[in-house]
């Protein structure tokens, strides 16, 4: 699923409010509601059932659907399965519209931090009674560990997995190789990763940069979270109702003034290159001048084509504790469908083992035993991505729906101003920056 940014995520959220409340009960469910029953009536002799499948998905992209499709229609010729891409413009945007005039696809693909607004609203169908059912059960514990939880909402499971990547460490072995540096391993921590950038940062005789340390992903809010968990901090209360008390306390605190520090003090990571460019847009590690990169999986098949790359992928190093964080995709039942049976039935087969066995060739398969027989799970590389599963900690957005509307924007203005000011006061800012999302939060739930 392509990337949405905080601001454009605000923007749709703010749409979103505005389509479900003029079709939403008092006590914010849409109308009417849906009971989830059985197929009532048999249809005539070959006539199918046609479904619907949205997705923002495009291009290349487009392939994996379309075989899962076909192998579906294939064992289900009572099914017909139609894909409906957004090649271009705001995919949310597109599904609420559809919504608003009554009309969404029966299936939908939905960014993580976007599921707590959309099932809020009422937009999906709860899943359980599916996942429990006689006739077409799921097994849920297929699913590699941590996969399930971000289509969950309270408890309730209301999206299955489509994809996922987790952060890890990319490294260039060239770099490494010619530093006499020993790559990263398993156990390793924050220390050890400031040595070997320091190491393998190089300077010219006139103290000029010549190569990099480690490439970060500039004020990257979400990517953050993961030097905020190993710090032992968290961004919320459990209970999503204060930041103050969070945001600004000394683990954060230890967080954001490492990273800081990475920039100003220890001169091992260039600037961002554009601090409005996903990631910070720099180029350093795909240009054969920087030795490490911190980020997802999304751009690793362009590295391993990269003649200026030898590529390995390390684990992330460990703060306070070993922590990692998800960013993922799914597929749930709108709603407003109206063969809520068929639909789950082409759900589980698209997000279960048949469509694992698809998926993995255009990404990491959520199904333990596809990644298992494929060899991903043994593979230096692969093996590396999968096992960052077994410490994620939630992201913040799982404690409040308000996360992207609050305390997103303020602690982007904090990243901002430690990349940019190497003197910032790091306490002050995180202070401001918990009273600020407070307000807002405040402000939002009236």
């Amino acid at each position: 699923m392509k990337k949405t940014t905080p601001l454009l995520l605000l923007l749709v959220f703010g749409l979103l409010a505005g389509v479900f409340g003029g079709c939403a009960a008092q006590d914010g469910s849409l109308m009417p509601a849906v009971v989830v029953t059985a197929t009532p009536t048999a249809r005539p002799e070959g006539v199918k059932t046609v479904l619907r499948v949205g997705t923002g998905d495009s291009g290349e992209g487009l392939t994996p659907h379309f075989k899962i499709i076909e192998m579906f229609e294939a064992a289900n010729p009572d099914i017909q399965v139609q894909l409906e891409p957004v090649g271009s413009g705001d995919y949310y945007a597109r599904i609420l519209t559809q919504i608003a005039a009554g009309d969404p696809p029966d299936l939908l693909q939905i960014g993580d931090d976007a599921v707590p607004m959309f099932v809020d609203k009422g937009a999906f169908l709860p899943l359980d009674d599916f996942i429990t059912s006689e006739q077409y059960p799921l097994d849920a514990s297929i699913y590699l560990p941590g996969v399930m939880e971000p289509g969950k909402w309270n408890g309730v499971q209301y999206l299955l997995p489509k994809d996922f990547s987790p952060l890890a460490i990319y490294y260039n072995k060239k770099l490494f190789d010619a530093a006499g540096a020993p790559y990263p391993q398993e156990g390793w921590t924050w220390d050890d990763l400031l040595a070997t950038a320091q190491q393998l940062t190089l300077t010219d005789a006139s103290g000029n940069v010549t190569q990099w340390g480690i490439q970060l992903p500039g004020p990257w809010t979400t990517g953050f979270e993961y030097w905020v968990a190993a710090a032992g901090g968290r961004l919320v209360s459990e209970d999503g109702a204060s930041f103050v008390g969070y945001m600004d306390s000394p683990e954060v605190q230890r967080a954001v003034q490492f990273y800081a520090d990475l920039y100003h003090k220890y001169k091992v990571a260039p600037p961002p290159a554009d601090m409005n460019a996903f990631g910070g847009g720099n180029s350093e590690f795909d240009s054969g001048k920087a030795a490490m990169r911190l980020f997802g999986r999304w751009p690793q098949a362009g590295m391993k084509q990269n003649p200026n790359i030898d590529l390995g992928v390390a684990p992330l190093p460990a703060g306070a504790q070993r922590a990692g964080v998800l960013f993922w995709g799914g597929f749930g039942i709108s709603s407003l469908s109206e063969n809520p049976e068929a639909a789950w039935r082409f759900l589980r087969f698209y997000t279960g083992a048949e469509g694992a066995a698809i998926w993995k060739d255009w990404a990491l398969p959520t199904v333990k035993s596809v990644a298992d027989s494929s060899g991903l799970s043994s593979d230096p590389i692969e093996g590396v991505w999968l096992n960052e599963l077994n410490h994620l900690t939630p992201r913040a957005y799982v404690f409040t729906p308000y996360w992207g509307q609050t305390a997103d924007p303020a602690l982007r203005r904090v990243l901002e101003s430690v990349i940019l000011d190497p003197n910032a006061n790091v306490a002050e800012l995180l202070t401001t920056a918990a009273q600020e999302a407070q307000a807002a939060l405040a402000d939002v739930k009236q």
